[in-house]
């Protein structure tokens, strides 16, 4: 456990903040996709995808889920410390995401999604990302993305439409694209899966209920596949056999 300071709050939207995190001791420079387990004094331990990394700190965005989310986007003071374990999981190399791209997002499943776009944003230009919010508050997460690629949001609250929708409208046009990336809630991984053509290559960025964060306890597991440890990322063939 590593004892990281609170160095920045930012309150992206009602109920999600951006936390910056500076651990005091080594802290290997994590691959996008990879995830911390983030210990909260007085309350628990809890998993949080790491959505930015920059000269030694770590950014986490969290939104209100519970008690513990809650403490930390709303009451957790600046200057304070957690405990940080990891890097951990699995995540996207640069050599995954050759050629022209699709990311589809699911509410703060844009946490890994928003750090690999600033960490291979060279190689993403040319691709496209479709994300879906519950509310327009929300969907203002995305916003720092814009400058890296093509971006298109919806919400549920104004425009009455999913992330599926969208991804419904991209595959009308019959718009071509190399790979996919999905990350999100089960049910936006498991409609992409069954959408997208067999013929493109896909990763997703499973979500589970994770204790430990390396695979001993087994409170995540998927048919023998435990997604703290073999995951997050797993390769949609693979994930549609899981699911099956």
């Amino acid at each position: 456990m590593i004892p990281s300071k609170v160095i920045k709050k930012e309150l992206v939207s009602r109920g999600i903040a951006h936390l910056f995190l500076r651990p005091l001791k080594e802290f290997k420079k994590p691959t996008p996709g990879q995830f911390v387990m983030l210990w909260v004094p007085g309350h628990e331990e809890i998993p949080m995808s790491i959505s930015d990394y920059s000269d030694g700190v770590i950014r986490i965005t969290v939104k209100d889920r519970g008690p513990t989310t809650n403490y930390l986007i709303y009451d957790l003071p600046v200057g304070s410390y957690l405990g940080v374990r990891g890097p951990l999981g699995i995540g996207i190399t640069n050599d995954m995401i050759m050629g022209r791209g699709l990311f589809i997002v699911g509410g703060v499943g844009i946490a890994p999604i928003a750090y690999l776009i600033k960490s291979y944003h060279p190689l993403v230009r040319e691709c496209k990302l479709l994300a879906g919010f519950v509310s327009r508050d929300e969907a203002s997460v995305v916003d720092e993305l814009r400058s890296y690629l093509s971006v298109e949001v919806v919400n549920e609250e104004l425009d009455w439409m999913t992330v599926i929708d969208l991804l419904k409208k991209e595959l009308s046009n019959k718009a071509r694209y190399d790979y996919y990336i999905a990350s999100g809630p089960k049910a936006v991984l498991d409609h992409t899966v069954v959408m997208m053509p067999k013929n493109v290559i896909g990763y997703l960025l499973t979500e589970s209920f994770m204790k430990c964060g390396i695979g001993f306890c087994g409170s995540c597991a998927m048919k023998g596949f435990l997604v703290c440890k073999d995951g997050t990322l797993i390769r949609a063939d693979k994930y549609v056999d899981l699911i099956s």
